[in-house]
């Protein structure tokens, strides 16, 4: 609004029509923080998951957080750009509400290695009359699935039997995101893994710390400053004899 508002009244102080853009003197408000972190899944939680869900959802969301598609790529996903023997898999398309389009930006259209476990999940859906442009999950008519009745009917109804909240198709690919960064991945290969344009994205947006890496890494702290058997304190010892053992 405020940068159309800047193109309205630059154009009426060009025409002389007033004499000062005020809209160039203003400030936005700032953004508020996000009090709540986004809802990511731990690996156990992945696998409860998985249990839970129906086909096609099970399948899907799995794809998903193996990949780090969009859903939409993967929903767009059709057998010809699937490589079972290099065990990749092509992006080149996108598909909301039915409508097929390129992919979200040019780094977006790429190709992703999977692993044994993605493959297993693939094949499983593949059956002998499939054909070279047949979508990889689609209706009985060869349409794309919708993502929407999807999350409705399956993912949602899974996540609250077991207690997740706010989980959506895009939280699985922020969890595939996070776990790279748990396995130690450098920044370059999770922004191509994920299709970024910037490196900014992936690292402000996508990698989250996972709670028992944070306990790690604040415990390797103290371990290299106290070393690691002086950061264990013994229980049957008083509070000052424990004081006493840090301080020696």
């Amino acid at each position: 609004m405020r940068g159309l508002l800047d193109r309205v009244l630059g154009i009426a102080e060009q025409w002389e029509y007033i004499n000062d853009n005020q809209t160039r003197k203003t400030r936005l408000p700032r953004r508020p923080h996000q009090l709540t972190p986004k809802p990511l899944l731990t690996p156990e939680q992945i696998r409860q998951l998985a249990g839970e869900l129906p086909e096609s959802a099970r399948s899907i969301a799995l794809l998903l957080v193996l990949t780090g598609l969009r859903v939409g790529e993967l929903l767009a996903l059709r057998w010809k750009n699937v490589d079972m023997t290099g065990r990749t898999l092509r992006v080149t398309a996108t598909v909301y509400d039915g409508h097929f389009d390129t992919p979200k930006t040019q780094r977006s259209n790429r190709v992703i290695p999977i692993g044994a476990e993605a493959s297993n999940i693939l094949r499983a859906l593949r059956y002998a009359a499939v054909k070279p442009e047949d979508l990889v999950f689609s209706t009985g008519q060869g349409q794309p699935l919708s993502r929407h009745n999807l999350l409705r009917r399956q993912l949602r109804p899974a996540c609250k039997k077991l207690g997740l909240h706010g989980i959506t198709w895009h939280s699985l690919r922020h969890s595939h995101a996070t776990l790279l960064d748990a396995m130690g991945a450098p920044l370059g290969t999770v922004q191509a893994l994920l299709g970024h344009s910037t490196s900014e994205i992936t690292r402000e947006v996508y990698l989250h710390a996972i709670p028992e890496d944070q306990r790690r890494a604040v415990a390797g702290v103290e371990s290299l400053i106290f070393g690691f058997n002086r950061t264990q304190t013994d229980s049957t010892l008083s509070p000052a004899q424990n004081c006493a053992v840090v301080s020696n």
